[in-house]
């Protein structure tokens, strides 16, 4: 047995017994076949709960072991690692921030095995990071009406709530206050619509979400306060968010190297310069993960996060470019497999903040100002 993520891969075994078996025997191209249904055997199984505290009936995974765990799920099945990611944040998030006012909807996601899709501003360059452009109204007798559309997003085909920030409309009660809003999968005028064009990472069921005039009651809205107020918060989202999707993306970077080594590719001194910096990157998510559970305030964490989510990027680019090259040519003309994993390692980059929009705002932090993804 290679010694390649073994930690991992004990925190997968151990919170979802017998499914890191069931996706090496599956192989990566058939979990990334949509038609394989991996994301539906992941919700059956409770993969949704396992960050979810104990108290509550989840897994009670920390935010450390949530970072090894879609490491390991990342080497076997990426889109599931990176779908995975967009619950995993949240409903952790939810716990961590709201606490007992959390209890009841996290407790039903639990007991129903349900999987949460979150709505945020990916794909809208240009737009504020928590705006997803679904426009908010009040209803009459109470809660809020929701019309718009997210494109892309992803576990629209498993998911069984959609949760988005907004802001509470000047008509409502909620004037002034950012919310977070919980509409459930089967609210009559949700439908969803395909989207997604690219074959890497095709599995991450990742299409569009339309809202048509979809009403929202009271007991399924969420007022944070004042948005400036929220600010804290938000950084706590965030913080989870780049911990878990960084720590996704360089598992699925892990999990090409790690044919190198299974295949007897290339050198010893090609295997290794693969595959250190990937170790090292995951070193440092894994440093931030446990300061997060220790208690350290995200606002401090989230610079140091960002520029290793960044740094990131760059060591799985040089990892997979090394891995293609290796593996060499006949595997390039007779399996496009390989490329599509490679193309699905470097999606990190299209997750917000992108780096290019983070320079100014890191450099002023660094030179000791403040930050804030707002």
């Amino acid at each position: 047995m290679l010694n390649i993520l073994t930690t991992e891969r004990a925190v997968l075994d151990k919170a979802l017994p017998g499914f890191d078996a069931r996706l090496a025997e599956l192989g990566t191209a058939a979990v990334e076949d949509p038609d394989t249904h991996v994301i539906e055997e992941f919700r059956a199984a409770g993969g949704g709960n396992v960050l979810i505290p104990v108290a509550l009936g989840g897994g009670g995974l920390s935010c450390l072991e949530g970072a090894r765990l879609q490491r390991a799920v990342g080497s076997r099945a990426p889109s599931l690692a990176v779908a995975s990611t967009m619950h995993h944040y949240k409903v952790a998030w939810l716990a961590h921030v709201l606490g007992d006012g959390a209890a009841g909807v996290l407790s039903e996601i639990v007991g129903r095995r349900l999987l949460v899709s979150s709505c945020g501003a990916e794909g809208s360059s240009g737009k504020q990071l928590f705006a997803p452009g679904i426009r908010v109204a009040a209803a009459k007798g109470g809660g809020l009406r929701l019309t718009g559309s997210k494109r892309p997003c992803s576990l629209v085909g498993s998911m069984g709530l959609l949760t988005l920030l907004a802001p509470g409309p000047p008509d409502s009660p909620y004037a002034g206050d950012l919310l977070i809003v919980m509409v459930p999968a089967e609210a009559p005028g949700l439908r969803r619509e395909p989207f997604w064009g690219n074959h890497a990472l095709r599995a991450a069921q990742t299409d569009a979400v339309v809202l048509d005039d979809v009403f929202v009651p009271d007991h399924m809205i969420v007022p944070l306060g004042d948005p400036e107020q929220a600010t804290g918060r938000l950084n706590s989202l965030m913080a989870r968010f780049l911990i878990l999707i960084t720590a996704a993306y360089v598992g699925i970077a892990t999990g090409q190297v790690e044919r190198l080594f299974a295949d007897g590719r290339g050198q010893a001194g090609d295997r290794v310069s693969a595959f250190g910096p990937l170790e090292t990157v995951s070193a440092a998510v894994e440093a931030i993960a446990r300061e997060l559970d220790d208690g350290s305030p995200e606002e401090a964490l989230l610079g140091r996060i960002l520029l290793v989510r960044y740094a990131a990027q760059r060591a799985i680019a040089e990892a997979t470019d090394r891995v293609l090259e290796l593996m060499g040519g006949m595997s390039f003309v007779r399996d496009g497999h390989g490329v599509d994993l490679l193309a699905a390692s470097r999606a990190l980059a299209f997750h917000p903040p992108s780096e290019h929009t983070m320079r100014e705002p890191l450099d002023e932090w660094l030179g000791g100002g403040g930050l804030t993804l707002l």
